[in-house]
């Protein structure tokens, strides 16, 4: 077991000692058990799984973000947290198709570019997230 916290601009989310977390990064989804080697990538939008030492599971979506894992303990600070059922998926609908032709549209800035691809990277992620419930 480990401690493991999740962590949003607008506080904790989760906090507690845990045997497993699988939760989606740069190079690819992950599980991170105790002992794991360190650590330090970026999270990508996706699940975040919590399997706890009792056998409960606790699943979140979770938007960009970093990963600290530092022995006995894991931090994953990330832009935003929901549970399924809480995703607005109309307005993520919305922020995907506002980022697809701006996209398609050309002229963007390396800088924009970039915006547009995360915001709908994030919106196709959390949509997907929000069907599977």
């Amino acid at each position: 077991m480990y401690k493991l916290e999740v962590v949003t601009p607008t506080g904790h989310v989760f906090s507690g000692d845990v045997y497993q977390t699988v939760i989606n990064t740069a190079d690819g989804e992950i599980g991170i058990l105790e002992n794991h080697m360190l650590l330090l990538t970026t999270i990508k939008p996706g699940k975040l799984r919590i399997e706890k030492a009792d056998g409960e599971v606790i699943e979140y979506a979770v938007t960009f973000g970093t990963l600290d894992v530092t022995g006995q303990k894991v931090i994953a600070l990330v832009e935003e947290c929901y549970e399924f059922d809480k995703i607005n998926v109309e307005h993520e609908k919305q922020l995907l198709e506002e980022a697809k032709n701006a996209l398609t549209s050309g002229g963007l800035s390396e800088e924009e570019t970039k915006r547009y691809e995360n915001q709908r990277d994030r919106a196709e992620a959390l949509i997907n997230l929000y069907k599977q419930q």
